[in-house]
């Protein structure tokens, strides 16, 4: 049985998606996704590799023409998915990178450093008319050191779980034909829009070393703005995290040696 989907995505893990669902014989009817993507991102974009595969790739929801599919599925898509676009699935999925009912919004990588989480994940869940408020089809967790983790470094843990757990997603429907899923407890369920996330990167003027390392960790996502102290003058001082630092000064140089090596000629017979 042929199976079919449309895709809203962004970011490379959008990519993999649809390149799974593609070479399990899934007939993806149309991707939703910008024309652009930032440039400290690698290409190719989604739009790109939908767009090369002969894929009708559209920008904004409201030009889907597509109807009837099996799956609608948000992948890392910042928009929320309209009703309209909803209803073209037998089932509209979400694929959340953090853990709910408790990781819901924006500062879900965030909020886990923050509090010392010793677990972290990635969620499936129905889309309803909220952000992250549907059911769970499915939650992936997995053990992490909140003490030695940034942002960065949690992001790139939680896209590999997520990647995992959309296969087992699609696995499981192509399987059964259905899913199965279950209400969030209102009562677990946590929301943190934008303007708390850039609230939590201001570090106080008082704060102990600990506390500095852990929000500047939290919020180590460059080239995004990163955590800072706000001074009584007006001036903001963002602040770098030692284990970042420290990462960085090895990318910089880790081809010191190949690159001089290389313009001598010298051979190493180490």
């Amino acid at each position: 049985m042929i199976r079919e989907a449309i895709l809203l995505g962004s970011k490379p893990a959008s990519v993999v998606a649809l390149l799974h669902l593609l070479g399990q014989g899934w007939v993806v009817k149309e991707v939703v996704a910008s024309p652009s993507q930032p440039d400290w991102l690698p290409p190719p974009s989604l739009h790109d590799v939908a767009t090369k595969l002969g894929i009708r790739v559209v920008e904004h929801q409201d030009e889907l023409m597509a109807a009837d599919v099996d799956l609608v599925v948000s992948y890392m898509c910042r928009s929320l998915v309209t009703e309209r676009t909803r209803a073209r699935g037998k089932y509209a999925l979400n694929f959340h990178a953090g853990p709910l009912p408790e990781f819901g919004g924006w500062a879900f990588y965030n909020v886990a450093i923050l509090e010392g989480a010793s677990q972290y994940g990635c969620t499936c869940h129905l889309m309803d008319d909220g952000f992250d408020t549907g059911p769970i089809v499915e939650v992936r967790r997995f053990e992490i050191d909140a003490a030695a983790e940034t942002a960065v470094s949690l992001e790139k843990k939680a896209q590999e779980e997520m990647i995992l757990l959309f296969m087992r997603v699609v696995s499981n429907y192509e399987q059964n034909g259905s899913l199965r899923f279950q209400h969030q407890d209102p009562e677990q369920m946590r929301y943190l829009d934008a303007q708390q996330f850039q609230t939590m990167k201001q570090i106080p003027l008082d704060a102990n070393e600990e506390v500095v390392d852990r929000i500047a960790r939290a919020f180590w996502y460059p080239p995004y703005d990163v955590a800072y102290y706000q001074m009584p003058n007006g001036t903001k001082l963002e602040v770098i995290p030692a284990i970042a630092k420290n990462a960085l000064a090895k990318d910089i140089h880790k081809n010191d040696l190949q690159d001089l090596l290389k313009l001598t000629g010298l051979p190493l017979n180490l």
